[in-house]
């Protein structure tokens, strides 16, 4: 009896110091999980109003819509904080936005690219998520052009701004092979475009082509943050950096 006792004992100690070690393990994540994300908020170039912004519609709107984009990136193999990070720099995570350029819902999808993609209503928030990553991994599928994985990404969201015809252009200025072309290449290019270059329209002196360089660089800094709030680093081939 006393060896059962001292066996079963033994046994409970094991089971009590295996959940203590695993609840200390738990505590450290949190604790570099938040320390991360503290560093991420830290570094970021977006604005206390914007950062404020951010974390109250990602605490208070993103959480309706993120399975839809979980499914969408399933279907399209591109990174769920990604498609979220653009989605925000569109829309805000709002399935009823709309600009005066006749694009809409929460990836803000053209009635052009909705066609392409097969989205029937583009105010539904899982048919417009889906329908602008399904747009995305075209894009990127039928991309030439960069010299990196991180190159390659950013130009393809370029192409997602202000049309993969009138980037293609541009890209022919630069005066290097496709696969040679960084995305500061483009960059430099983009800043002496306007909307007239591009059929489109400047706001306020606001330039198009730096309007599409503010883009990218934005969608990488939401994306930063959605990566740290997910307790994750951004993937190789999406650190932009």
């Amino acid at each position: 009896m006393g060896n059962i006792f001292k066996v079963f004992f033994s046994i409970s100690c094991l089971i009590i110091v295996s959940s203590c070690d695993v609840f200390l393990v738990q505590k450290k994540e949190i604790y570099e999980c938040e320390s991360h994300i503290e560093e991420v908020y830290e570094n970021t170039p977006l604005n206390n109003f914007e950062q404020t912004k951010f974390k109250d519609l990602l605490e208070n709107r993103f959480p309706k819509y993120k399975a839809m984009f979980e499914k969408a990136s399933e279907e399209t193999s591109i990174d769920t904080d990604l498609l979220a990070a653009i989605s925000f720099q569109e829309s805000q995570w709002d399935p009823k936005a709309k600009s005066n350029m006749g694009v809409r819902g929460m990836m803000m999808v053209t009635l052009e690219t909705a066609a392409l993609v097969g989205v029937e209503k583009r105010l539904n928030p899982e048919q417009n998520i889906m329908g602008g990553a399904k747009y995305l991994a075209m894009l990127q599928e039928r991309n030439i052009y960069g010299k990196t994985t991180a190159d390659q990404l950013s130009i393809s969201l370029a192409k997602y701004n202000l049309g993969p015809t009138n980037i293609i252009n541009i890209a022919k200025e630069i005066g290097k092979e496709p696969d040679e072309i960084t995305w500061p290449d483009l960059e430099n290019e983009l800043k002496n475009i306007s909307g007239e270059d591009v059929n489109l329209i400047d706001v306020n002196g606001y330039s198009r082509g730096q309007q599409a360089i503010d883009y990218v660089n934005r969608i990488k800094n939401y994306y930063k943050l959605l990566a740290a709030h997910s307790c994750t680093q951004p993937k190789d081939q999406l650190t932009f950096f």
